[in-house]
């Protein structure tokens, strides 16, 4: 790979006439694009394709909320958000093996960071929606009173997300988010998270389970 430091190219990413170039970390590298095997694929390199392609299309509702929800692990990685969350994916939040693998919702992470987690967290569902309660405790000098929640519901059969990001502040400890408009009789799986009022960081996520709309 070669760096580049100037031109029409610099700061693209993509393929032309056999060139790929690509951003790490604000800079521009790029390359001769591979040319396609002739070799007969493998029934690992296969099962590996399927298990990628399952992926992308897990992520697809999320692409807007990873956009935020995974723009710093991404930054450290030298990544973008939606690569960054496919990666973790791969190495921590897969189920099943082969080509019946599946992402395990309870390992799966919509949001990482250093900022703590409430101790306890809680949801039920209402007329209008998801109502969310969680502990107020603060840790001197590691998370704030004005840290703000963090709400997912992912409806798998619709493929829908609906998100609520920079909610109530952590020592309100109570936040509605609404389903209005989200066509009812199937599951949502849920998830919490907080992310600092500057939006500096964020906590892990914590999944909270399925519940009935």
């Amino acid at each position: 790979m070669a760096r580049v430091v100037s031109g029409p190219y610099l700061g693209y990413s993509g393929t032309v006439d056999g060139m790929t170039y690509y951003q790490i970390n604000g800079i521009t590298y790029v390359k001769k694009k591979n040319k396609k095997s002739t070799k007969p694929r493998t029934e690992n390199q296969e099962a590996q394709n399927v298990t990628l392609t399952m992926i992308s299309k897990f992520l697809k509702p999320f692409d807007d909320f990873v956009k935020f929800s995974y723009q710093h692990v991404a930054k450290s990685k030298g990544m973008n958000p939606h690569n960054a969350i496919a990666n973790h994916i791969w190495e921590n939040a897969l189920q099943g093996r082969d080509m019946n693998r599946s992402v395990d919702l309870q390992q799966l992470l919509i949001t990482q960071g250093n900022l703590p987690a409430a101790k306890t967290q809680k949801v039920e569902m209402t007329e209008k929606g998801l109502k969310f309660t969680w502990s107020n405790e603060i840790e001197e000098g590691k998370s704030h009173h004005s840290d703000q929640v963090v709400l997912l519901a992912y409806f798998p059969e619709l493929e829908e997300v609906v998100y609520k990001i920079g909610g109530a502040e952590r020592g309100v400890g109570e936040q509605l988010l609404p389903l209005i408009g989200v066509e009812q009789g199937y599951e949502a799986e849920i998830f919490i998270s907080f992310v600092t009022n500057d939006h500096s960081d964020m906590a892990n996520s914590i999944y909270l389970g399925k519940l009935n709309w």
